[in-house]
């Protein structure tokens, strides 16, 4: 099943909204209110915070998660991450009263040489891990696979998902990005798809890079579009405005869960057609169960396809 239950896991996160530690939309977080509907939030005490900001980061991140502990378990909520700003931030963090209430961290900066210290930290304080892929090493195929071998070393269990730094990544090649394109059209286009494949096709979620040109909401929507169909679990968010696009993006057509369940019905044809496409329950299962766990999350776009006055769903094999 392509480990569908890591997945589903990780479709909760939608849109992850990024915000400054001391920013007083960090302590509602941490409160477990809702904050624009975002799917998960970060509480970021790394590039998000001027260093002279650190030590008031801290503090406000230790009264919260004291507050958030008094208040009871809201991790039924928006699920909240902290995002040190280095391993020894994060040992700091993890001795805190109260950290124990939210979701996990977020590595900033994984490599093969700090991932080890990372995940002794994650098994010995029982913290779920997102680590983040952001430095010059990504552009390389073979290390990624030993990435992917060292997260195999670890255990998956340990990994909410994989999020990709599209910023961090741009600025190793002296770049930005250049507004009205989405990502997968410029320069990231290449590692965006080599680093996810590699880490999807063994089973591990992975998350989209922010759009960081908050205007322009329309690049945006065709960018999460097609960071969806390119098989990424949700987004980072900066604005709040993001928010609503990144969610209506990963709602499903009502074509695709008709399709989906007749892919998945058990009484199905080994190969049979729905509008002139193709489907083979034994190649497509794992789609289709993705489709549906997508749908059962965020929602379902459209309305049923129908022809004739009944849904064209026709399980024969050899025609309509």
């Amino acid at each position: 099943m392509m480990h569908l239950d890591l997945t589903r896991r990780a479709l909760h996160l939608g849109a992850t909204l990024y915000m400054p530690a001391i920013n007083p939309h960090a302590r509602r977080a941490l409160l477990g209110e809702d904050l624009h509907g975002a799917g998960s939030v970060v509480i970021c005490l790394e590039d998000a915070l001027h260093a002279n900001d650190i030590a008031r980061g801290l503090e406000s991140l230790r009264l919260s998660l004291l507050e958030r502990r008094a208040g009871g378990d809201p991790r039924q909520r928006t699920m909240v991450f902290v995002r040190p700003r280095d391993l020894g931030m994060a040992r700091r963090i993890a001795d805190m009263d109260g950290i124990e209430t939210v979701s996990g961290m977020i590595v900033p900066k994984l490599t093969l040489g700090n991932g080890p210290d990372w995940f002794a930290l994650s098994r010995e304080r029982g913290i779920a891990l997102m680590p983040t892929l952001e430095t010059a090493e990504y552009f390389d195929p073979f290390y990624v696979s030993q990435v992917r071998s060292m997260f195999d070393a670890a255990g998956r269990e340990q990994i909410v998902a994989v999020r990709l730094g599209g910023n961090d990544l741009l600025n190793t090649l002296g770049l930005r990005r250049t507004g009205g394109r989405i990502s997968h059209d410029g320069p990231l286009g290449y590692v965006l798809n080599m680093v996810s494949s590699q880490l999807m096709s063994h089973g591990y979620p992975v998350a989209a890079p922010v759009f960081d040109i908050i205007q322009d909401l329309d690049t945006l929507g065709a960018e999460v579009a097609m960071d969806i169909e390119r098989g990424f679990i949700g987004k980072t968010a900066i604005h709040p405005c993001q928010v609503p696009i990144i969610h209506e993006a990963l709602k499903v057509d009502r074509r695709d869960i008709d399709v989906a369940k007749g892919i998945l019905d058990t009484s199905a044809a080994a190969v049979f057609q729905v509008g002139g496409v193709m489907c083979e329950p034994a190649t497509h299962g794992a789609w289709a169960r993705r489709m549906l766990a997508r749908a059962e999350i965020w929602g379902v776009r459209g309305l049923a396809l129908v022809e004739n006055g009944e849904t064209a769903l026709r399980c024969a094999a050899g025609g309509e």
